[in-house]
């Protein structure tokens, strides 16, 4: 029973590690100047295998952590470019630039 009890506690931690090993942080620089341009930039980075999504007002970082078996840093930039913001990886799309109100558009508008 003493084997069973701490063969059970060693596959239960060796899965613990597997799984922290699939997770990565990371961060990505995304165009925004404003609170609104936040809730976007993080609904949109959020997507499958994405844990937590964080942009950052102050210095325009996304700080995100996901499961490297279900995204990868490029796909959330695209997601984020498609919604219409530029980030170090991908340009913004147009029409998602477009899109955006008016108070957004950081290519012509000071950050707010």
């Amino acid at each position: 029973m003493k084997y069973l009890i701490i063969g059970a506690a060693l596959i239960l931690s060796a899965t613990q590690l597997k799984s922290q090993e699939k997770v990565k942080t990371d961060s990505l620089y995304v165009e925004g100047v404003c609170e609104m341009c936040q809730q976007r930039i993080q609904k949109h980075a959020y997507g499958k295998g994405v844990k937590f999504a964080e942009w950052n007002l102050t210095n325009s970082y996304l700080t995100v952590a996901y499961n490297t078996e279900k995204t990868t840093m490029d796909d959330i930039s695209k997601r984020v470019a498609k919604a219409g913001h530029t980030t170090s990886k991908h340009p913004h799309d147009k029409k998602g630039y477009e899109n955006l109100p008016n108070c957004c558009k950081y290519e012509s508008v000071e950050k707010h």
